[in-house]
């Protein structure tokens, strides 16, 4: 009996610890930030970017825009809100925005901690971002505020970025909106990763399968990308995705 006890306090104890320390690092464990170079500012003056400043509850950020190139158009038609991994920067879009359209215009955001914006990231403080962003940008063109901006705007999102992009296309009810390797949920992700039900314990609570139902039901026209391939986020999330409404949400599996 004496033995039993000591097990379970040995197994209560490693449980807690366990706990602790998914609820106190998670969030080393979800965003990589990492600082721009300047190389990286060189490249945005090199295609014609600008620096788009504005203050959130976390301090001092800055997001970028990319403006048409060789058009005339002062007031593009169409804007695009580009949202990368957790890994990623928000500069690390121009490598590819140099062989789109060159008749849109980019805004480019980056996560609070990322890149030249203070603070630390989550749901919530990366709307922030989202909006003020918006704002700041719509100050920028001379349009008289985001919601005189909104029609113009379509949003694109890669793996966390996707998420993102979906939290912008609802508090901005954007009607355009493209995934590449979405996750169902981070929770659904974090089971995957440790196991159930651990993930449980995610405060991060990205729901892009909630998400999808909204925008979809809205009216939204969805894009999903995924590779078929990858061993991070399973291609079955998209496909579970694309499921919520086969009208409106185009699949795209890629070799």
């Amino acid at each position: 009996m004496k033995a039993l006890r000591k097990l379970l306090r040995l197994v209560t104890i490693a449980s807690l610890t366990t706990v602790i320390f998914l609820l106190g690092c998670q969030s080393k464990m979800i965003y990589l930030p990492r600082a721009y170079q300047e190389d990286d500012l060189a490249n945005l003056r090199g295609a014609g970017g600008e620096e788009l400043t504005f203050t959130t509850s976390q301090g001092a950020q800055t997001a970028f825009y990319i403006p048409p190139v060789g058009t005339g158009l002062v007031q593009p038609e169409t804007i695009w809100i580009l949202f990368g991994g957790n890994g990623t920067v928000a500069l690390d879009w121009l490598h590819y925005t140099r062989n789109w359209d060159s008749g849109n215009g980019y805004l480019l955001i980056d996560y609070p901690g990322y890149g030249k914006c203070a603070g630390s990231a989550n749901p919530k403080r990366i709307v922030e971002n989202i909006n003020a962003a918006g704002e700041a940008l719509a100050k920028k063109l001379n349009v008289k505020d985001l919601a005189a901006l909104r029609p113009r705007l379509r949003v694109m999102g890669h793996s966390l970025g996707a998420a993102a992009a979906l939290l912008a296309a609802d508090h901005l009810e954007l009607k355009r909106v493209i995934l590449i390797s979405p996750f169902t949920s981070l929770t659904d992700m974090a089971n995957k990763v440790l196991f159930w039900p651990l993930g449980h314990l995610n405060l991060h609570r990205y729901d892009n399968r909630s998400l999808v139902t909204k925008r979809s039901a809205s009216g939204a026209k969805i894009s999903i990308f995924h590779g078929k391939d990858d061993e991070l986020i399973p291609p079955s999330m998209s496909e579970e995705l694309a499921k919520i409404d086969p009208a409106k949400i185009d699949l795209h599996l890629v070799d």
